[in-house]
């Protein structure tokens, strides 16, 4: 008669039973990679099957195996290096944007973030050289270090509010354009190996 060891009988139950949980449910649908979230509602853009190029719109549901599941988050570089994207349609339904998300997509020229992103990711935009503009909601309350590092208008290397000319987020290598009037709460926050700053007689 065969003996068997109860402690080892257990750890094998223990793992077949958190097997299904232990690996997230991953999938593709046209040309996107998607991760089902611990909510088995919402998934997360985790990346794509073959290189996205030219204007990439990200949807705001997703149906896999008869379950339709809400797009709630754009992973951690899901989309970096991805230098043919030109522009990115964030939906409604998105709320965070992860780290590094879009970092290194030279080819960008346009970004239309959702109503619902509470949080954009450290990096998240950084180095989209081709990047001038991007309309951030007020619903975001969260932006990253260095999300839009190397990016904005004519190569100042800061985030700035258009509607009010205010300068919102700056770092080391910002160099403040003439055309703002204003600078913001902690705009220079945390900004590691600022030595000096040049403000111009526009702001006031």
């Amino acid at each position: 008669m065969k003996r068997f060891n109860l402690k080892t009988l257990f750890t094998l139950t223990t793992l077949a039973m958190l097997a299904p949980s232990a690996f997230a449910i991953e999938f593709v649908v046209d040309g996107l990679r998607y991760s089902v979230n611990s909510d088995n509602t919402t998934v997360t853009v985790a990346g794509y099957s073959s290189m996205p190029s030219g204007d990439l719109t990200i949807p705001p549901s997703v149906t896999y195996s008869g379950t339709t599941y809400s797009v709630t988050t754009i992973g951690e570089s899901a989309f970096a290096n991805c230098h043919s994207l030109t522009s990115v349609t964030i939906p409604n339904s998105v709320t965070s944007i992860g780290n590094s998300a879009f970092g290194n997509c030279n080819g960008l020229t346009s970004v239309t973030i959702g109503n619902y992103v509470t949080s954009i990711g450290n990096h998240a935009f950084s180095n989209c050289k081709g990047l001038t503009s991007v309309t951030i909601p007020n619903s975001v309350t969260s932006i990253g270090d260095s999300a839009l590092t190397y990016d904005s208008r004519n190569g100042c290397n800061a985030i700035i509010e258009t509607a009010s000319s205010t300068l919102i987020q700056g770092c080391m290598n910002t160099i403040i354009p003439n055309s703002v009037t204003s600078i913001g709460d902690r705009a220079f926050y945390v900004c590691t190996g600022l030595t000096s700053v040049t403000i111009p007689n526009s702001v006031t």
